[in-house]
């Protein structure tokens, strides 16, 4: 039950009169590095941060948990928008302050590990609060958002952001995501619930991701009846059967900017996503960004030679600095290592449902190679 200050007008007769919403909004440009798990956001959102302008990593749950319920219908498109708006002005407002910044050196999204380590710290010991607004509307700071699952959401969020948005959509091969799904699953969803800090979706104490909301009841019904294996496997055959199907004409920018990344043509060749990436921000190429695509190891000769880093070794990236003859022999390395998860004779068909995928996805990014972007 909800308390109400006055009873003098029922929602009938104020409906279509009065809205909750924010009155006026900052004008600096938003970047969401979205995509599922394993598919390169951790590699691409260093490289947005040390771009001219743009704020540290920073990962918005909140907005993830509040589109949960705009998919569940309980909520609806209007209160979901004001509250994007909302979250992001006091973001950035409080990214001006340093103030809920992470000092933790090892986090991905510490500040320390920005290349503007320097100026969050100068931050600490200036004056803030009524002096902020102003030096937002001057400085124009971008925020970098890396988040998960929000694709689904595209239009929306285009819709309320208009043209301060950029948002980067990426994916990568479902082989070589399979691992780390594999590992994250079953470290956190498995052995670690309470760190699941995404809402799910509950069915007579069966459970599955928020976005199987409107699934068939048998996506419950079996998720407790298969091995781990399965379970990567078929939560991979809909992620990309999402994809394949996915209607990109559907997609409405709103004055804002859509790109799709695929993780492969980017790590080779990643000028043409660079590029358009500077020219929607309106910011020029700059020698930190430089240093950071070499510290990424962007481009690079093969796609396994990325940025060693003790996370991607802990979800089984064990071959980042290995020599290679060509292309091919890292690939056929990679998935003779694969196969190894895949022991038995039942498990061998999973490993051929997963390569199937993969021959699919090749194809699939093929329409990347001339229309990377919308708006």
């Amino acid at each position: 039950m909800v308390f109400k200050f006055t009873k003098d007008l029922s929602l009938e007769q104020i409906d279509n009169k009065r809205v909750i919403k924010k009155e006026t909004t900052f004008k600096n440009k938003v970047v969401f590095v979205n995509g599922f798990s394993a598919s390169g956001k951790t590699m691409l959102a260093p490289i947005i941060s040390s771009m001219q302008n743009v704020e540290s990593i920073i990962f918005p749950y909140e907005i993830e948990w509040i589109s949960s319920f705009l998919y569940s219908s309980n909520i609806d498109k209007n209160s979901y928008q004001e509250f994007l708006k909302q979250y992001v002005d006091h973001t950035t407002y409080n990214q001006m302050m340093s103030r809920n910044s992470n000092f933790r050196p090892s986090d991905i999204s510490s500040v320390l590990q920005s290349r503007k380590k320097v100026d969050y710290l100068k931050r600490l010991f200036q004056k803030g609060d009524n002096l902020i607004p102003s030096k937002i509307k001057l400085q124009k700071p971008i925020i970098n958002f890396t988040s998960s699952h929000l694709i689904f959401f595209i239009n929306e969020i285009s819709e309320a952001f208009s043209e301060r948005l950029l948002f980067i959509e990426t994916f990568r091969d479902p082989l070589y995501m399979f691992k780390q799904i594999k590992i994250l699953y079953n470290d956190v969803y498995i052995k670690n619930p309470e760190k699941i800090f995404t809402f799910q979706s509950i069915q007579n104490n069966k459970k599955s991701f928020f976005f199987d909301f409107f699934s068939k009841d048998d996506v419950f019904n079996e998720i407790d009846k298969i091995n781990l294996n399965e379970f990567v496997v078929c939560y991979l055959e809909r992620i990309f059967n999402f994809y394949f199907n996915l209607n990109f004409e559907e997609i409405n920018a709103h004055s804002g900017k859509i790109i799709f990344m695929p993780f492969e043509k980017f790590v080779i060749n990643p000028n043409i996503w660079i590029d358009e990436i500077l020219k929607t921000l309106k910011i020029k190429k700059t020698i930190s960004l430089t240093k950071e695509l070499r510290k990424q190891k962007v481009p690079r000769k093969y796609i396994h030679q990325g940025y060693s880093r003790s996370v991607y070794k802990r979800y089984g990236n064990q071959s980042v600095n290995k020599k290679f003859n060509s292309s091919e022999d890292a690939d056929k390395e990679y998935k003779s290592n694969i196969l190894l998860e895949f022991r038995d004779e039942k498990d061998k068909k999973l490993f051929n449902r997963l390569e199937k995928i993969s021959n699919e996805y090749r194809n699939w990014i093929k329409k990347f190679d001339d229309k990377i972007s919308y708006g």
